[in-house]
């Protein structure tokens, strides 16, 4: 009776329990079939909770998803021979065990298993989840930095992918130059084949000579830059350049060294230079990507700043706004236009403001090229009832966005060449309500840098669009300069998502020294939430305003959590802004501001169409901090922050007002030493714009009217801008 007890308990365990099988028949199984294997883990927390393991016929990868037991893979590291039982899934195109229903570990530490090496064409299902080593390839985008994305790379005859996950080892770190031995786990994710190196041992540099740091441009003028690059051994210095990517001149410096410096000049102002870098160490010559870089243009470099709500004017170093009122952004959009010539390039994501629209319209219809480009899944309802009469298209569409927010106006000219950019959208609800910024910038070189990003998602160079050859999205290619000098200021300028915009964002934002202050819709992307972090931790004052705080993945509770001064916007209207600025408080420590489109999300990064400033200026930083300290404060305090403006002497300025006490209108007397661009506006007591009038070239003398019957009777402040410098006097209308 005890035997047969015993062989019943057995049989029984035996209808229940999972044999063990190799992992190629695992993966012969069908889909939903519960599989037994046990193999060597390859990988640890460097591609996050997924852990690959093989055995001597196969690999696969097992993930802990809903329904897993236990506390897989916390206590399952790189070396790890493992047994796990679950059932197979397929995620777009990858298999798994998943979830984990039960798992051991049999042994640590056991060394890895020899990778099959090969060319790229190996990474493929035969050898998903095993070890791979492709020798020889090089990476197209070699230079640039690691950031959160797929990256392409080839041996000269077949084509690869590997995929960089948040919080891997390689983010941040430079996409070697040179032909490198790779290492990786082969994965696939969407029916593209992908290798998944593990950390910077996994990338081999393969060459002898090769160039460590990508080509560098500094010291830009009207008629050239300075290049420098570095190598791991020493070699000679030379650059091939020209107007096209046919190169065609060079300059040879010769010499033997590590580290490389060309001083072009004699260039044209404005224009953009394809160059390679190139050295020779006797024996083998080795170059650079071709890169296009811009010289300085003869533009005045003109800024303007404006935003729809009040700013906090007592923390003004002597700068401040162009104006703070939604019809003054508006009105400076519609002006714009209206001195538009030859042509205007709208990218906007939305239009509902039938006003923009009509000033479009009328600017078509007295001969000016109007080329439109906007997102196919917006309302536009400014754009139907009746259509303009201008062509406009559609792009990027499903889930990825053409987010786009600018207009680039004369883009050839270079003293009417504007480019208008920031958060706006150009809708009621975006211009009258949220928090808001745009910048205009006259500067011919940015706005040709502008015009070839439109001409992607155009299709064409010409007034009609080249429906077969839009380029939106992933597809769209890094094809403009990323450095500008305009009215003695540095410029970054960068387009997603083919431009690494995140990594110089994190860039930008790992600068900081004293303080780092940011506004924002969205922010969910890791890697910029670590670089804040990062910055906090080191001792810099941080400060944000996120406004979607429950976004799925958001950074604002990982931050808050880690001690970071973060705050929901608590304000009915939406913190719509995509701001942040470094080192507004430390003039000596290049402060810059980030601004644009670009919502510091992973979406804006890797999918959609977004445009990018860096401004390294300390009086745009000084502005954007006064926004930033009345929109703080507000949160904080519950009450408006905003206070009077401060005056700073305009040197060779005179200027006089009569009649004041004014009735009907204004006069204001000017003389001007040199030409200025000025700007006269008037305020209430309280430091509320009111007016503001654009005087762009003020030669010598001018004399101005301005209209006070809007005014109720009162006292006022009228001031006069010039660029970095304000002076105010107070009127008194009487009517």
């Amino acid at each position: 009776m005890k035997q047969f007890l015993v062989l019943f308990i057995f049989c029984l365990s035996a209808n229940f329990a999972i044999a063990q099988i190799d992992i190629i028949d695992a993966r012969n199984s069908a889909i939903g079939t519960v599989v037994t294997v046990q193999g060597i883990v390859t990988n640890g927390s460097e591609l996050g909770i997924i852990r690959y393991i093989q055995d001597g016929t196969a690999g696969i990868a097992v993930y802990p998803g809903t329904g897993s037991t236990g506390d897989f893979p916390a206590d399952v590291t790189r070396g790890d021979i493992i047994e796990v039982t679950g059932p197979l899934k397929d995620f777009n195109g990858l298999l798994e065990i998943d979830p984990v229903t039960s798992y051991s570990v049999i042994s640590s530490n056991n060394p890895q298993p020899d990778p099959i090496e090969g060319d790229p064409s190996i990474v493929n299902d035969d050898n998903e989840g095993r070890l791979l080593q492709l020798n020889g390839i090089t990476f197209d985008d070699g230079g640039s930095t690691f950031t959160v994305s797929a990256y392409s790379f080839s041996d000269g005859s077949n084509d690869g992918q590997i995929y960089v996950r948040s919080g891997h080892p390689l983010l941040g770190t430079t996409i070697p130059l040179a032909s490198v031995n790779l290492t990786g786990i082969g994965s696939e994710f969407s029916g593209t084949p992908q290798l998944l190196p593990r950390d910077g041992d996994d990338i081999e540099i393969a060459d002898n000579f090769y160039i460590t740091e990508a080509p560098k441009q500094t010291n830009l003028s009207t008629d050239g830059f300075t290049i420098s690059w570095e190598t791991n051994s020493a070699g000679s210095s030379m650059v091939r350049y020209g107007t096209t990517t046919s190169l065609g001149q060079e300059i040879d410096m010769g010499g033997s060294t590590t580290n490389h410096s060309i001083a072009l000049s004699g260039l044209e102002a404005g224009q953009f230079y394809y160059l390679q870098a190139v050295s020779n160490n006797g024996s083998e010559e080795v170059v650079s990507n071709i890169g296009v870089y811009s010289t300085e243009s003869n533009s005045n470099g003109w800024i303007s700043v404006y935003f729809n709500n009040d700013v906090d004017g007592s923390y003004s170093n002597g700068s401040f706004p162009t104006n703070t009122t939604p019809a003054a952004l508006e009105g400076a959009i519609i002006e714009a236009i209206g001195n538009a010539e030859t042509s205007i390039d709208c990218a906007i994501y939305n239009v509902n403001r039938e006003s923009i629209v009509e000033a479009l319209s009328e600017a078509h219809n007295r001969g000016v090229q109007i080329r439109y480009v906007t997102d196919d899944e917006t309302a536009n309802l400014a754009l139907g009832n009746p259509s303009p009469p201008f062509t406009y298209i559609t792009g990027n569409a499903g889930s990825p966005l053409m987010h786009n927010k600018f207009f680039v106006i004369d883009a050839e000219s270079v003293d009417k060449s504007w480019v208008i950019m920031g958060s706006t959208n150009m809708t009621e609800q975006n211009i009258a309500t949220d928090f808001n910024h745009m910048v205009l910038i006259q500067d011919q070189a940015i706005a040709k840098a502008y015009t070839i990003e439109f001409e992607e998602m155009w299709g064409s160079d010409g007034p009609d669009p080249g429906i077969f050859s839009v380029v939106f999205g992933e597809d769209k290619v890094d094809n403009t300069p990323h450095l500008f000098r305009s009215g003695g200021r540095y410029i970054e300028s960068y387009f997603s998502p083919s431009d690494n915009t995140a990594a110089n964002i994190s860039k930008a934002l790992r600068s900081a020294d004293d303080d780092l202050n940011f506004a924002l819709l969205t922010f969910t992307h890791n890697e910029l939430g670590n670089a804040v972090l990062d910055m906090h931790n080191q001792g810099v004052n941080v400060r944000g305003i996120i406004d979607n705080i429950n976004d799925t993945g958001g950074e604002y509770e990982y931050l808050s959590n880690n001690g970071v001064n973060v705050t929901p916007d608590n304000n009915s209207k939406q913190t719509h802004h995509k701001y942040g600025i470094v080192d507004a408080s430390s003039p000596n420590s290049d402060p810059l501001v980030i601004t644009g489109s670009h919502n510091w999300s992973g979406g804006a990064d890797s999918r959609n169409d977004e445009n990018t400033l860096i401004f390294h200026d300390a009086d745009i930083a000084n502005i954007f901090q006064q926004e930033f300290e009345a929109r703080w404060c507000e949160i904080m305090n519950g009450q408006n922050c905003t206070t009077n403006v401060i005056d700073t002497e305009i040197e060779g300025l005179e200027w006089n007002l009569f009649p004041n006490p004014a009735q009907e209108t204004l006069n204001v007397s000017l003389d001007v030493i040199d030409t200025k661009n000025l700007v006269i506006q008037v305020r209430d007591i309280t430091g509320r714009i009111l007016q503001t009038h654009f005087l762009p070239n003020v030669v010598n003398h001018l004399d101005f009217q301005l209209n006070t019957s809007t005014l109720t009777s009162g006292s006022y402040l009228l001031s006069v801008q010039s660029e970095d410098n304000m002076e105010t006097k107070k009127i008194q209308v009487n009517h």
